[in-house]
């Protein structure tokens, strides 16, 4: 997880919930320009091959606070003549030579924060390259992380975090998640007596006097803004996660000293939480290296590949970072307008652990219902220009948490974690974007979600529900009224009612206009106490009222309003209900598929709510055939029309 400062999410995810979306929006507008530092999209010409390997050697001094090193960079040709590799690299980091693998020098030119090197020899599609960029210089202290030199302690405490554009302040690299390094080498020499940690396997340590030399290994694809640095006196410990009755890997965790004892509670869960989100999500991905926590002086985490930066130990902080290697580093968003994909999946990965340690439900409920965000802006980010946008606490985590919330609920808890472990399974180290989850969880599914992910991830706001109720016999009329200014939200909605017997009846209604009047059946004539409308709180919604009415005397929505048809599609009959203001004359049509009118009733009726019954017989008592039908009503003013389906 990126967490911008903790407190910054906070206090914008509470501002967003107390003021308009005009002062959101140019607060927001504000806060961009200011966090935004050296950003540049990925250019033309960055599309035209794909890395394969990065080699990063780093000598890094905490003393004049610089880096200097060689970072080689081997690629593939996606074009039929590659000549030019443009690479991401800060403007004031020093080119020293960029060389070709025989060791021959290569023109290049470096300004703009971009490094363009020249091949010698253009490679044909398919083809290899490898260049050597020999550099130095001292890191943008932009104050929002990318490279810093601090201090913990007294001591030096130097770290990394890349996310969303960083890398290129340290390291020259093609800076996009979409583009992922089969594998990475990270070499980091650092003064004798301090610790460098980083992805992957150590797999050797070099003491040469006063300066020692940590080798990582990082054999999984990885995305350059999950190469990662951690540096300090540390202090090391082990613990184990038992993934086979046989295999075992190790869980590495390096510490502020004076933290050692303040980390165990919560440290110890870590292997708990690997094990239910493999139940869950699929084994972890990176088996074969490790998983672990590196301490660092930023105020919250960062998901670094297989060791996460670590600023503070609380439980929640610890499951959100852990559940990113699944969703973020094994499955990254392609580009950061869909970084939900990342975010919004470890923050309900939170919920899900709290449901699972306590083997209840309702933990999971709890922990979504602090997650609520109901102000403005859509999931998807417009802008990937501001890094505040991109990492908007209210929008990219807790709002996007509660649409897997709820497509949760809308397809079943097996059909849901069956479709995540496809969608990891399907996007295994590599990137993906909203609609390829989407159409592995209409696959598995068998569901259409076009509408439900078209309007959660890219509309706004959400549902106002307003509901009418009347009890009629053993029949339940309820009207479900959608009534915010944007457009509506087509959803299942659970319905229960409780009688006055001490029982309870539970149903789904699929709601998808925006005012909907749905008959439901009532067992054994019983009474309704009362009813509840998504009584588990499984959407993001509010409720504006729900009242008892008597037929005849509902909620009237428009001076003239005709109800949709019940039940629809319908063999033996069919109910209309329309309402008017006033005392008038009203007008009811049928009409077939042709435009060709076959019923017809014109009488005088009292203002309020009244039923027709239609047997599905023509004005000359003739059963019509199976079809599509339309009734009109019209009140001499305006005309109101729906469809209705006869199945015989």
């Amino acid at each position: 997880m990126r967490v911008l400062i903790y407190i910054i999410v906070i206090f914008q995810f509470l501002v967003a919930q107390q003021f308009d979306e005009s002062h959101l929006k140019c607060s927001h507008s504000k806060t961009a320009k200011a966090m935004m530092v050296n950003y540049r999209v990925p250019t033309i010409a960055q599309g035209d091959y794909d890395v394969t390997y990065y080699d990063i050697d780093l000598k890094i001094d905490p003393v004049t606070e610089t880096i200097s090193g060689k970072v080689g960079i081997k690629g593939t040709s996606l074009v039929s003549s590659l000549g030019i590799v443009e690479l991401d690299l800060y403007s004031d980091l020093n080119v020293k030579s960029v060389k070709n693998e025989q060791g021959d020098g290569l023109n290049y030119t470096h300004s703009s924060n971009l490094l363009s090197v020249t091949l010698n020899n253009p490679v044909s599609n398919g083809n290899n390259f490898n260049i050597v960029i020999d550099y130095d210089g001292k890191p943008p202290s932009t104050g929002f992380g990318s490279f810093t030199f601090s201090q913990h302690g007294g001591e030096p405490m130097i770290w990394s975090l890349s996310e969303p554009y960083g890398a290129r302040d340290w390291w020259p690299c093609k800076d996009t998640p979409n583009d992922k390094a089969d594998s990475v080498d990270i070499s980091l020499e650092v003064p004798t007596g301090i610790i460098a940690a980083s992805n992957g396997k150590l797999v050797d340590t070099e003491v040469n006097g006063d300066w020692t030399t940590y080798h990582w290994q990082e054999r999984y694809p990885i995305a350059t803004y999950l190469v990662s640095v951690a540096i300090h006196p540390y202090k090391f410990f082990l613990d184990w996660y038992k993934y086979s009755p046989t295999d075992s890997m190790r869980l590495e965790y390096y510490v502020f000293p004076d933290h050692f004892d303040a980390v165990q509670n919560n440290y110890s869960l870590t292997k708990d939480m690997i094990c239910a989100f493999a139940d869950r999500f699929g084994e972890y991905p990176f088996t074969n290296e490790k998983y672990g926590h590196a301490e660092f002086t930023w105020g919250g985490g960062m998901e670094h590949q297989t060791l996460t930066s670590l600023g503070g130990y609380s439980e929640g902080l610890i499951v959100h970072e852990l559940a990113h290697q699944w969703w973020g580093d094994m499955v990254t968003c392609a580009n950061f307008h869909h970084i939900w994909l990342n975010e919004g999946f470890a923050t309900y990965s939170e919920a899900l652990w709290y449901e699972i340690r306590d083997n209840d439900i309702q933990s999971l409920h709890q922990t979504m219902s602090y997650k609520r965000y109901t102000g403005s802006g859509t999931i998807y980010v417009e802008d990937t220009t501001s890094i505040g946008r991109i990492f908007h606490g209210g929008l990219s985590y807790a709002k996007a948490s509660w649409v897997l919330h709820m497509l949760r609920h809308i397809v079943g808890d097996s059909t849901f974690f069956n479709g995540l472990q496809e969608y990891g399974d399907r996007y295994r180290f590599k990137s993906a974007v909203t609609e390829q989850f989407r159409d592995v969880m209409e696959e598995v599914s068998r569901k259409d979600l076009d509408a439900f992910f078209e309007r959660w991830i890219y509309g706004e706001l959400y549902p106002i529900y307003e509901v009418v109720y009347s009890q009629s016999d053993s029949n339940l009329l309820v009207q479900i009224n959608q009534t915010q200014d944007s457009d509506i939200f087509k959803m299942p909605i659970d319905i229960k009612a409780n009688f006055s017997d001490g029982s309870e009846v539970n149903w789904i209604v699929e709601n998808s206009i925006r005012e909907e009047l749905f008959e439901l059946l009532i067992p054994d004539n019983k009474t309704i106490q009362d009813l509840q409308i998504d009584p588990n709180n499984w959407i993001l919604k509010k409720i504006s009222g729900i009242r008892r009415d008597t037929l005849g005397n509902g909620i009237i929505p428009d001076k003239f309003y005709l109800y949709p048809v019940y039940p629809n599609p319908f063999n033996a009959g069919v109910t209309i209900r329309f309402a008017i203001e006033n005392e008038g004359e009203v007008q009811l049509n049928i009409f077939d598929i042709s435009g060709n009118r076959i019923w017809h009733q014109s009488a005088r009726f009292t203002a309020g709510n009244h039923l027709i019954n239609w047997d599905g017989k023509n004005s000359f008592g003739i059963k019509v055939p199976s079809g599509t039908y339309f009734v009109e009503a019209s009140n001499g003013t305006l005309i109101k029309t729906k469809k209705m389906l006869l199945l015989k």
